[in-house]
């Protein structure tokens, strides 16, 4: 999307099939969404089950991007 200068407002990242994540997919997911913001571009995650909810709250994650935009489920994800 870099070479062709179409850049999105807001990125979902949907997750409804990542049954846990561990340290390395944290930081991973972490690196990705500082880098979005850094170009303007708003993180939201869909799908995320209360597994991978609690790891990324224990990772202290909701303090990168919001809770308001860690999203049980992709509707809730576009309302947003």
């Amino acid at each position: 999307m870099r070479i062709i200068g179409d850049k999105p407002v807001v990125r979902i990242i949907r997750m409804r099939k990542v049954p846990f994540i561990d340290s390395t997919g944290i930081h991973n997911l972490e690196s990705l969404c500082k880098k979005s913001q850094s170009e303007n571009i708003h993180i939201i995650l869909s799908g995320v089950n209360p597994n991978v909810k609690e790891a990324l709250e224990n990772a202290d994650f909701p303090t990168i991007i919001g809770e308001e935009n860690i999203c049980e489920n992709i509707y809730i994800a576009l309302d947003r």
